[in-house]
Parts: structure tokens; sequence; C-alpha cells
């Protein structure tokens, strides 16, 4: 493969010629992002009531009953509905009630295809479906990107991920809405992932930590802008079509020639170095680094061979500690993080509009402040800390989580006390999404710095797997469990993050230090290297 140092001395480590293509690149992050926060809106959190049949007025029959709320009058009927709304009582006889009215201004997919009661269960599987399409994406990418190139891939996902996102308002069934947003997340998530790779191609130096976690910074971008939007747009149908039209405006400036090239890197591995030498001529040009000395061709590639063999990793005992405990860490992250995101209406009080807006601020200040630790602290205390973090600030939410009955046999400050429980929940609530946005930041290149170059890669994409297995059990953990007692959730994700925290002491830190080759390498600087809870572990002879 080719030398980077040799990409970074044609053209430097950043200047004009990257920052253009990284502006367009990082567009795909905020579009991504669109698409799946705004499950928050699409399928939000709905007051409802049971509309049996005659129990409307001719007037109210008039109207669309999914924009109205009408207030049922039992007592002048023989019939009762169950406190939950699902079920009519009607002469000692059970029936599952078929219409409900909402007290909703808005319409959204929960109005629109009556996801209470019965189908209920449909909007955490369609969460969780959306992320296993993230997980197709993301092993797929990464495979076809090698085969057919930078360019053609993020074209060819970003035209799929625009037909589809504009496609899906049209849709007049659940199953078929699930259904599209499967492939939405493919191909936006593998969009996402080519324009990372290819951004982290063209950079070098101190730029790859700073990029590395920056690249996040427009997803909370559109984070914060995605409040505004859905607040504007009411109807489901208007803001899907409003998220997804600026996606067809990427797609053409993609076909803008000379905008984007291929990956130079990646023409240099397929051995096409006329085409490499080409873009990196005009790319030398663009930041004034015609004329730089640099070596001979020759000395830009190397082989690409497979050097290390499954043996020898079952050899190596803290190198296949650190990776569990590196897997555990990912897996977490993405548990935490989605199951606050996805299921923010059903775990965090207020209102839903502001809660989003004030998580895109504080997503954004994390991965600033990420930065700012990668360049001048470390890595393992700051992982560590940020995951207790957010553990302890999830835990301290459950202190306004006093039972009903408490708050009611009040003398008169109900009210008051239940203004402040609210407060202290989204506090501490969004504090401890806050601490695990940036715990999942720094994670990315804490993996990549602690990998051995020969089965980085590998275990990259091993670690990634974590991640999704833990986003798509993310939606039932949060809403699911959330629907039996709030504080379910809340315990689970604080204490699987306070445990990740402390696992993360296990392994070394990994700033300032140069990155291992080989297994062997590996093997030799994680034994001794921070191995105080890795005592038990026998180290390499040599």
């Amino acid at each position: 493969m080719p030398d980077a140092d040799y990409i970074q001395e044609r053209i430097g480590e950043i200047g004009r010629w990257q920052w253009r293509i990284l502006a367009v690149l990082g567009t795909a992050a905020a579009l991504g992002a669109w698409q799946t926060l705004a499950i928050s809106f699409l399928l939000p959190e709905v007051d409802f009531k049971c509309a049996p049949n005659g129990s409307l007025t001719e007037q109210e029959k008039s109207l669309d009953p999914r924009l109205s709320w009408n207030n049922v009058d039992q007592e002048s009927t023989n019939y009762q509905i169950s406190e939950d709304q699902c079920t009519i009582i009607y002469n000692d006889r059970n029936e599952s009630c078929t219409s409900w009215v909402y007290n909703e201004t808005g319409a959204s997919i929960v109005q629109e295809f009556n996801l209470v009661c019965s189908n209920d269960y449909l909007r955490s599987l369609s969460s969780a479906l959306y992320m296993c399409g993230m997980m197709l994406g993301t092993l797929s990418s990464g495979v076809l990107s090698d085969l057919f190139g930078r360019k053609k891939v993020m074209i060819g996902t970003a035209i799929i991920f625009s037909i589809l996102s504009c496609c899906i308002a049209a849709v007049t069934s659940m199953m078929a809405f699930i259904a599209i947003r499967v492939f939405i997340a493919a191909s936006g998530i593998a969009m996402y992932t080519t324009c990372y790779v290819y951004a982290m191609e063209i950079i070098g130096g101190r730029w790859n930590s700073i990029i590395g976690i920056g690249f996040q910074i427009p997803w909370a971008v559109a984070y914060m802008i995605l409040p505004g939007l859905a607040y504007a747009l009411p109807y489901w149908a208007h803001l899907q079509i409003a998220i997804s039209l600026p996606c067809l405006i990427y797609l053409l400036v993609l076909f803008i020639p000379g905008l984007v090239p291929e990956s130079p890197k990646w023409l240099l591995v397929k051995g096409y170095e006329k085409e490499a030498e080409a873009i990196l001529d005009k790319a030398a040009k663009m930041n004034n680094m015609q004329g730089k000395v640099v070596r001979s061709s020759g000395a830009k590639v190397t082989t690409d061979k497979q050097d290390w063999s499954y043996s020898e990793i079952l050899r190596s005992p803290h190198t296949i500690a650190c990776a569990l405990v590196m897997f555990y860490l990912w897996f977490t992250n993405s548990l935490v993080y989605y199951g606050m995101v996805l299921n923010s209406g059903k775990l965090l009080p207020g209102n839903v509009y502001i809660n989003n807006f004030i998580s895109g601020v504080l997503e954004l200040v994390a991965y600033i402040l990420t930065i700012v630790v990668f360049l001048f602290g470390g890595r393992r205390y700051p992982q560590s800390v940020t995951m207790i973090l957010g553990g302890v600030a999830l835990l301290l939410t459950l202190i306004g989580n006093k039972p009903e009955s408490e708050s009611e046999d009040g003398m008169g400050d109900g009210e008051d006390d239940s203004t402040s429980n609210e407060t202290v929940k989204q506090v501490f609530g969004q504090l401890g999404k806050f601490a695990i946005t940036a715990s999942f930041a720094m994670v990315y290149l804490y993996a990549a710095e602690l990998f051995p170059t020969v089965i980085r890669n590998s275990g990259m994409a091993t670690s990634s797997f974590f991640a999704r297995v833990g986003s798509v059990i993310a939606p039932f953990a949060g809403r699911e469990l959330g629907n039996i007692d709030v504080r379910i959730p809340i315990c689970l994700f604080a204490i699987l993050s306070i445990l990740a925290g402390i696992l993360t002491l296990v392994l070394p830190e990994t700033k300032d230090v140069l990155l291992s080759d080989t297994i062997k390498e590996g093997e030799k600087f994680i034994a001794y290297k921070d191995a105080t809870l890795r005592k038990c572990l026998p180290k390499p002879t040599a």
C-alpha cells in the first residue's frame, strides 16, 4: 500500500485542496444525521384515547380523528375503556380498540398508521431494523470502496440514499416505511464511512486527530437545526421531504468535474500511478507545494500482503484482553448513545424540540472538547472518566423519578416538586449524554492507535460490528424497557457505562507512542505499558 508520508510530502498535511474536499465530504455526516435523528419527530411519544365506533358526534366524525383530541363521555354509554386506552369493556366482554384520537397538533407517522396499543412494537422494530441497515452498510462499504474506489461508492450510495429518502415520504403502510428506512440506513452509513476513509487518506500529522473527531461536527450542527425544521413542518411527510432534498443537491455536487477526484491513495494501491500523480500534481499546485523535494516513486509503495496468522494472535494474551475491552467499549458507547437519542421522548422529560436542540449544542461542545483533550491530554484516563461520568450522571437522573404517589401526597407543593424533579432529570440526563458523546468520539481514534497495523482494519471492523449490535439493541432497551419502568433502561445504561469506564483502565496509554506494526510489537508494547490490571497475564519472553 502507499506510504502515507509520501502523499503528505507531495501535498502537505492539509491545505486548500484538502479543505475543499473535506467541506464536501463532511456534508455526508449532516445528511445522515437528519435521517437518523428525525425518528424522534417522525415517531414521537403522543397522548391518545380510544374512540369506539359511535362515540363521536357527526361533527367530530367529519374531522380527521388523527388531528383532533376528543373526550369520550363514558358515563352516557354502556361500555368502559381500559386505562391504557387499548381495550373496550362492553357487557363484560373485552374488545380491542381499533380507532383513536390524538392530542397533537401535527400528524406524525404514529397518527398516520395508528402505532399504538398492539401496533406500538412497530416503533421499536423500525428503529432496530434501521440500525441493522447501518450494520449492513458498515460491513459492505469497506469491501466495495476497496474494490471499486472511493468516489464510485460515494456516488452510488448517494444516489440510493437521496432517491429513497425522498420516496419514503409517499409510503402508504408502516411496513413499507420500515423496509425503505433499512436501505436508507445502509446507503447512508456506507456513504458516510467511505467519505470518512477518504478524508483520513488525504490528511496527515496532528490533523488526523482533529479531522478524525471534527468530522462529527456537521452531525452536531444538523442535530441543532433539525428541531427547528420539525417545529416548522409538523406533518411528517413534509419534514421528510425537507431533510431529503439537500441529498439531491449533494449528489449533484459530487458530479462536478474535478471537485472530488478519486482518492490518490486508493489509485496508488491499485497501481493507477499515472492517474494518482496527476491528481497529486493539481493538489500540490493548489497547496503551493510545487517544487518540494520528495522521495523517488519507488519508495511510495509497499507490499500489501498479510504477514500474520490467527495462531500468533492466540499467543498474545495482552492483545486479546485489550481487544475484548475495546469491543465492549464500542458496544456500550453505541448502546447508551443511541438508547438516549432514539428514546429521548421516553427517557427525558420536557419539550422534545428544546431537548433535541440542547442535545445538539452539547454534542458540538463535546466534539470540540474531545479534540482539545486528544491534542493535549491522553487517551486512557479521558476515556475512562467520560464513561464513568456519563454513568453517574444517568444514575443521578433517578433523583427526579419519584413515584407519583409521593408527589400527590404533598401539601400543595406537588406541582413544584414535579417541576423540580423534571429539571433534575433534564440536567443530569443531558450531562450523561454529553459525556457519552465525548466518549464515543474518543473511542474511534483510541482503537485505531491500539491495534497493530497488520490487524488494524480487522480490529476496527470488528469494533464497529459490536457498536452496531449495541445500536440494534438500543431501541428495545430504551423504549420497551421504559414502557415497563423508565428507571430500568436508565439503570442499565448507567451500570454498563460505569463498568466500561473501569475496564478502560485495562488498556494502555497510546498518546505520543509509535504505532505498532506487527502483532509481536503490539503485544510487547501492551504487556509492559500500564499493565497493573493485567499482571496475571504472561509477558512475552522476547
